[in-house]
């Protein structure tokens, strides 16, 4: 019987997260270095506490994890990468939160522009003018 490799970086794991509560949701991760993660996009970093807690342990280990609602981890498997997550991720991220930025900039003045009674007068909103002006700023900084 061939025993589950042991978790190390670059490995993919599943996990069932285990409430206290009893409930479970299982969950898939591969483990990465810190300038690699992502969550969101199933990339855990290394120093993260709950990476931290699987390095070394195997499928079927029950691991006590205590973290919000958590109470345990169960490693369901364990698979050996054969593959490197996307070397860009940080940079992925990065370009999204500064879209975001941008969205809550337009959202901000179309708010102003529409607030009834405004002190200041009519003000209207130039959404390309703005996005323009972040994309520039954006690539500015690259």
């Amino acid at each position: 019987m061939t025993s589950s490799p042991l978790i190390l970086l670059g490995c993919r794991v599943t996990l069932d997260l285990i409430a206290s509560d009893g409930e479970v949701e299982t969950r898939s991760f591969t483990l990465v270095a810190d300038k690699q993660a992502d969550f969101k996009a199933g990339l855990l970093g290394e120093s993260a506490p709950l990476a931290r807690s699987l390095f070394g342990r195997r499928a079927g280990d029950l691991i006590p994890y205590s973290a919000g609602d958590l109470k345990a981890v169960r490693v369901v498997a364990v698979e050996s990468s054969t593959s490197a997550p996307a070397s860009d991720a940080a940079e992925k991220r990065r370009a999204a939160v500064q879209e975001a930025l941008a969205q809550s900039e337009i959202t901000n003045q179309m708010i102003f522009a529409t607030a009834s009674g405004s002190k200041w007068g009519d003000y209207e909103v130039d959404v390309d003018r703005l996005a323009a002006e972040r994309r520039e700023k954006n690539e500015g900084q690259a």
